[in-house]
């Protein structure tokens, strides 16, 4: 800082001096008092706001966790998750490699480290890239455990003891510091980030939770000192499954309604009424008896087909004698012999919420199974267009995958040749296989696009000066008629007085 001369004239050659700032943006908080949060219609605003969102209530996280274990498992929810994960990785046509780490420097001995790092950490970044991916949409947060010797990493391990329902991350601010494990003798052990790396994705929505309020008691908001912050578990969020829990419900509850119609109409069930008039008792004992047994029979034969899995393939026959008016009198369905049941539930109920659940979930509906929902005119391209919701998602995935990666070769580094390089000085970077589909598509419609449009702007101020326009109205056309800037349409306009050059090539 020798340059800076402290005289008071070139005191402020490089803006507003820091008294007069802070003067001026910093001294009127200081007017802020308690007493006038109650003014003003302010009200006593507390942290429980954070423990509802519209109709959720703050839940504990072992019951946000069981929620969203339910939800990945159900077949919807698991193919919108795996199509987040394959639009962000993408994946080689031959080797299925989707992680690249590549260089960025003219250094000799960084590249060295450089194309160790590649070699050694490359296999590993592919093997668990869609688990970490996976895992990280569906919880917000995925883990995978480091083991290392002298030689930097050697595995990086992704089983169920490390699952997110199992791991509580510890931060101090917003950098993760460390980890309580509950599982062992003591269901408690305790990992630093060199044993244990973090995928975390990005928190844009708040989720009730009971831990907020224990955790505002504890945590030192007005400190300045980042060494001074107490170091408190991690809130649950980052999932991209909490938005589409009430849609999971909706499309449950009319599926097990769907379902549960279908059964009770496959039920079919009769009543028969026997005359057993001028009937003895022991007459009718045994009449009774006797086409019991035949209807037993027939049930009996029906579920021995189906166990054995082998067709009845020949007509069943009973005879019943009768005399006079010893017979069966009436056999009528139990419903009385309604066609159907009054108030049903149909196909279309089950399909609205399928619709708001993948919305919900950023996956069109005709990408998980249904593609007759690409009919109606979309025409072509029409499937990039139902994907670009799911494009937008897979940037965060990239985003968190791509800082889970850096923290594990910083771990590297540091056990192999003894230091970390700096964020902003690393002589590689992290790339994915290609690029997103459904982005890629967009972009090159809109550059189709924007060519067109310059194309016919071309065509327009040729014609028009073709007509004998002056400059001025050159300018109030394009920028009245074709609705250009006024400051482009004057640079435009400029062509009005350029001779053709008409000397021959």
């Amino acid at each position: 800082m020798a340059w800076f001369k402290k005289d008071k004239k070139s005191r402020y050659d490089m803006g507003e001096s820091a008294k007069l700032w802070e003067a001026e943006n910093l001294t009127p908080s200081e007017h802020i008092t308690q007493a006038d949060t109650f003014l003003y219609g302010a009200g006593s605003t507390t942290v429980a706001t954070l423990l509802s969102s519209g109709k959720r209530v703050g839940r504990s996280r072992q019951q946000i966790y069981e929620k969203w274990a339910e939800m990945e498992g159900d077949n919807f929810v698991s193919s919108a998750l795996k199509l987040q994960v394959t639009s962000a990785l993408g994946g080689h046509e031959t080797t299925g490699k989707t992680i690249f780490i590549e260089s960025k420097t003219d250094d000799k001995k960084q590249q060295a480290i450089v194309d160790e790092i590649i070699k050694d950490l490359t296999p590993f970044f592919n093997k668990v890239a869609y688990s970490m991916a996976y895992t990280g949409a569906a919880f917000g947060d995925s883990y995978a455990r480091i083991y290392t010797n002298d030689n930097g990493i050697v595995d990086l391990c992704i089983d169920e003891m490390i699952r997110p329902q199992l791991v509580q991350p510890y931060e101090r601010g917003s950098k993760t510091v460390g980890y309580a494990v509950y599982i062992g003798e003591r269901n408690f052990e305790r990992l630093d980030i060199s044993q244990l790396a973090r995928l975390k994705m990005p928190r844009f929505q708040w989720i009730p939770q009971n831990g907020v309020v224990e955790k505002s008691l504890k945590i030192h908001l007005t400190n300045n000192d980042y060494n001074e912050i107490p170091i408190m578990p991690s809130m649950v969020g980052g999932s991209m499954l909490f938005n589409a829990e009430p849609a999971y419900d909706n499309l449950t509850s009319s599926l097990t309604g769907l379902v549960g119609q279908r059964w009770m109409d496959s039920i079919d069930e009769q009543l028969l009424t026997v005359n057993l008039e001028s009937m003895t008792k022991p007459q009718q004992d045994k009449f009774l008896s006797s086409v019991v047994d035949m209807l037993k029979k027939t049930k009996e034969r029906g579920e021995k087909a189906l166990k054995e899995g082998k067709p009845v393939l020949e007509r069943i026959r009973h005879i019943i004698p009768v005399f006079n008016e010893k017979q069966l009198a009436t056999v009528s369905p139990s419903n009385g012999g309604a066609p159907n049941r009054g108030g049903s539930i149909s196909i279309e109920d089950v399909l609205f919420h399928a619709k708001a659940l993948a919305g919900a979930l950023g996956t069109d509906l005709a990408m998980l199974g249904f593609a007759d929902q690409l009919n109606g005119g979309l025409g072509e391209g029409g499937f990039f267009r139902t994907s670009a919701q799911s494009a937008e998602n897979a940037r965060f995935i990239r985003s968190a995958l791509e800082d889970f990666f850096y923290g594990v070769i910083d771990i590297h580094t540091l056990k192999k040749y003894g230091f970390v390089f700096n964020s902003h000085e690393r002589p590689f970077s992290i790339n994915f296989y290609g690029s997103i589909s459904a982005l890629e598509s967009e972009k090159a419609q809109t550059r189709a696009n924007a060519m067109n449009s310059g194309l016919l702007l071309v065509q327009a101020i040729q014609a028009f000066k073709d007509v004998g326009a002056s400059k001025d109205m050159m300018i109030t056309f394009l920028s009245k008629t074709m609705m250009i800037d006024e400051e482009l349409a004057k640079i435009y306009a400029e062509i009005v007085g350029k001779e053709a050059d008409n000397e021959p090539v």
